[in-house]
């Protein structure tokens, strides 16, 4: 398992000519949204994760821009939806970004290349790693297999008849302009 803390600030052109790997661990405290997003678990805070598996490969991607590839994982305990017990899973995501210094080297992008603008040559790890994480996490989390906390009774048939329904919806119909049809017609 990785153990080595990754660096706070990456300066991502010089790692992209040495097209530079980098794998440890993120701390969660470094990645502030994706604390507070794992918080809202239902569970206590002993269940949240002190950090985040990473792994970072930097490398040039034409003048002014710096293409980062890799992954970032953790497992987290949330309360299964189904059942209402808590369940353990893995949250990860791959990363395939594009870092520059250059707003008009970033426009010049297609759409679905994620990129993000930094700020000179130097970009916060955390910054490549928490949007892709945030989008990982699970929207409903629950056991790949397991039983419903509370069964959910059969519906009963309320209205016997469709068609029945149907007549009584058109008797109680209020027609404010039908006295105007009968005016408009001819005899």
């Amino acid at each position: 398992m990785l153990t080595e803390a990754l660096p706070k600030r990456i300066r991502y052109p010089q790692a992209g000519i040495e097209e530079a790997l980098l794998e440890g661990v993120l701390p969660i405290s470094r990645l502030p949204r994706l604390a507070d997003a794992l918080l809202d678990n239902e569970l206590d805070n002993a269940n949240v994760p002190e950090s985040v598996a990473v792994t970072l490969r930097f490398s040039s991607d034409g003048p002014g821009r710096v293409l980062v590839v890799g992954e970032a994982h953790f497992e987290q305990h949330w309360l299964c939806q189904r059942c209402l017990e808590p369940v353990v899973l893995r949250s990860g995501c791959e990363i395939e970004m594009i870092l520059s210094g250059h707003k008009k080297v970033l426009e010049q992008l297609r759409n679905d290349q994620d990129s993000l603008l930094t700020d000179g040559d130097l970009v916060d790890t955390a910054d490549i790693v928490e949007d892709p994480l945030l989008l990982a996490l699970p929207m409903s989390p629950k056991h790949e297999d397991c039983d419903p906390a509370f069964e959910i009774p059969e519906l009963i048939e309320v209205m016997p008849d469709a068609s029945q329904a149907q007549d009584e919806i058109e008797e109680g119909r209020q027609r404010p302009f039908a006295g105007l049809k009968r005016l408009t017609e001819k005899d």
